[in-house]
């Protein structure tokens, strides 16, 4: 129980402390490459890859 216990907190620790990808790179919207540094990752529907850009602005109408 414990090994399992410190296993888990391994994977997470390694998780959070991964390097983000840069804006202009390749990212999947579900994170399964990574997470962009933007927190924002273009990817259309049609595609199997996105680009990680700087989220779009809102209007304030």
């Amino acid at each position: 129980m414990k090994l399992t216990l410190f296993a888990t907190l391994a994977l997470i620790g390694t998780a959070l402390a991964a390097t983000p990808i840069p804006n202009g790179q390749k990212c999947k919207a579900d994170g399964s490459l990574g997470f962009c540094a933007s927190d924002y990752c273009e990817q259309l529907s049609t595609e199997d890859s996105g680009i990680c850009k700087n989220p779009p602005k809102k209007k304030n109408d």
